[in-house]
């Protein structure tokens, strides 16, 4: 989705040290898909979206049900027209994003290799090579990545969401870390519920939110 209409501003996360933090928020459960969420997250993930969210799987038919079961489109990724600390080159053009995991979706969605470069919370440099056979070069190769909501969407029913609500809450928490200590420390004072994978095992997530329906079906 174009910058005017991403509320998913890459700015720095709002802190709550007041949230409750959960301890057990790595997923190590393969495969990622239907591996089960931390509970925190799960019932905050649940509250927001309207419905029982348990695994991965369950949080990705949450996601595509807002955007009416189709599979996110290059247009609909979170574009910046200038330049972010997030961007994805494909062999004709360069693409700036509000968030990193916008270019590993890319790849999927122009059926090419994609190089992206993504700068962590505390700026560090993470490259990644991916491709739309789901094969992935990420640099350092221990790099990790979050998935997460806010705790302040609670309010919300399932029914009322919309795409914009979905980036608001969700996108400022998918991040990427050198190691999975940066993620608990980043995670300890998030105001959000929040998963950590390898980042490698972000491809299936992605692969499976840019399919479409007919791919879902088989």
């Amino acid at each position: 989705m174009y910058d005017e209409d991403c509320n998913c501003g890459d700015l720095a996360v709002d802190q709550a040290p007041e949230q409750p933090t959960n301890g057990d928020n790595w997923a190590a459960e393969r495969p990622v898909r239907t591996a089960r969420l931390p509970d925190e997250m799960a019932d905050n993930m649940g509250r927001f979206f309207g419905e029982s969210i348990e695994t991965f799987d369950d949080m990705i038919s949450a996601f595509r049900t807002v955007v009416d079961g189709d599979g996110i489109a290059v247009d609909e990724l979170c574009h910046v027209e200038e330049k972010t600390p997030h961007s994805a080159q494909t062999t004709d053009e360069t693409y700036y994003f509000r968030c990193f995991y916008d270019g590993i979706a890319l790849a999927y969605l122009v059926d090419e290799p994609v190089d992206i470069r993504t700068e962590t919370p505390t700026n560090e440099v993470i490259e990644i090579q991916a491709s739309p056979d789901s094969e992935i070069d990420v640099a350092p190769s221990d790099a990790v990545m979050s998935f997460g909501v806010a705790t302040d969407y609670e309010d919300l029913a399932g029914d009322e969401l919309t795409a914009q609500d979905v980036y608001g809450a969700v996108c400022p928490y998918v991040k990427a870390f050198q190691a999975r200590e940066d993620y608990e420390r980043w995670a300890a004072d998030a105001a959000a519920t929040t998963v950590g994978i390898p980042l490698d095992a972000g491809m299936p997530i992605a692969a499976a939110l840019t399919a479409s329906p007919m791919e879902v079906a088989e």
